[in-house]
């Protein structure tokens, strides 16, 4: 009786500590959702006349290490460039886990037109705890020798 009681003990303990996730990568419904928060970003530099707007898309973890200054700096150098004209997505990645560990990543890299003038952009995304998807990482890649 001992033996039957410590072996269901000890499965039961098993079992608790045990984590439970799906993993779902480059699924197109996670593409889309995360496309979302980019064609705003684009929308917004195109159209928008409110800095804040760009700002909101952003999420703590990019500000923890970019503050807003030095990002209106990028926006700023950015637009010298030349406005955008176009973007089209070169490549993305999406990983979605759902369970005990729960994180969603996206990375989408967008080949730009800007002006005469072509760069490279590569948006980091991430759901924050409130389950709203936030840029936490941008970069731009302008070719300097191809002018």
């Amino acid at each position: 009786m001992k033996s039957k009681l410590l072996f269901l003990l000890a499965t039961l303990l098993i079992l608790i500590s045990c984590n439970f996730n799906q993993f779902y990568k480059d699924r197109e419904s996670d593409k889309e959702d995360g496309e979302k928060i980019t064609q705003k970003f684009y929308w917004e530099l195109r159209y928008g006349g409110n800095q804040d707007d760009i700002y909101k898309l952003f999420g703590e973890k990019f500000f923890e290490v970019t503050d807003k200054e030095k990002l209106a700096e990028l926006l700023n150098v950015t637009g010298q460039i030349g406005p955008v004209q176009e973007y089209n997505l070169a490549h993305w990645e999406t990983l979605v886990v759902k369970g005990s560990n729960p994180k969603s990543e996206y990375l989408f890299a967008y080949d730009v037109k800007r002006g005469t003038e072509k760069t490279e952009e590569t948006f980091t995304l991430e759901k924050d705890k409130d389950g709203i998807i936030k840029i936490v990482g941008y970069h731009v890649n302008r070719d300097l020798l191809n002018k």
